[in-house]
This record gives structure tokens, C-alpha cells and sequence, in this order.
């Protein structure tokens, strides 16, 4: 999946060639962090990440754009990359990246968690 990114926005391509731009700023979490019943640090947390986080986190980085876009349509629209071949890995590229370009996360803090959970970690 090609992702660009330009001023807080991430563009990426849907399994069916259409561009979405995706957008995590102050307001899309804030949006989330109601919709859901946590904060932010609950919603990155790996262990809570699950269907209904990762439907959210579309729904407020896409409406944006897409006005009048409901979390059902949202989750139509994961259903939708999952059936074209996407993974659950592959659906949080964008997600994560957004939430990198509108400075919500540090990219440095992103590239160290996977260091230390994949093979680079000198503690195995």
C-alpha cells in the first residue's frame, strides 16, 4: 500500500484504486475519544486495539472529507479492503502514519516499539 503524506493528511489508495485521505488531528480524536469512551493513550494501546478501535480511528480520520460518513460506513469500508486482500496489519498503516503527520505520535517512538517487538530487540 502506497502511503503519501502532506500537511497532517495521509492519501492512500483502496483496494478498489480510489485515493482516501485520511486525517487524525486534534479534532478527529477528540471525536473518537467520545465516540469510544477512552483516551487517547487507551486507543493506541496495543492490547485494546481491536474492530470497533480500528473502525473509529477510519471513521474520525476519514469524515473529515467525507461528510456525513457514519461509523457503519466506515466499517463497510475496512470490510471492503479486508475482502480485497488487505490484513488488520495492513489497515493500521494509514491510521498510524496520520496520527505521525498531524503529530499526535512520534515516528521515532513507532520505529523503536518495532524494534523491540520484532527481532532487533537485544533483550532476546
Amino acid at each position: 500500500m502506497e502511503i503519501r503524506s502532506a500537511n497532517g493528511v495521509v492519501y492512500f489508495d483502496t483496494v478498489d484504486g480510489k485515493q482516501k485521505a485520511l486525517r487524525l488531528d486534534f479534532n478527529a480524536i477528540a471525536d473518537l475519544e467520545a465516540l469510544l469512551g477512552m483516551g487517547i493513550g487507551s486507543l493506541v494501546n496495543e492490547e485494546n486495539v481491536g474492530f470497533n478501535i480500528i473502525r473509529g480511528f477510519y471513521w474520525a480520520g476519514l469524515k473529515w472529507k467525507e461528510r456525513g460518513l457514519t461509523v457503519e460506513q466506515a466499517g463497510n469500508f475496512i470490510q471492503n479492503e479486508i475482502n480485497g486482500g488487505r490484513s488488520f496489519e495492513d489497515l493500521m498503516v494509514p491510521v498510524t502514519e496520520a496520527m505521525i503527520a498531524s503529530g499526535i505520535i512520534d515516528r521515532a517512538a513507532v520505529e523503536g516499539e518495532e524494534e523491540v517487538n520484532g527481532e532487533e530487540d537485544p533483550k532476546n
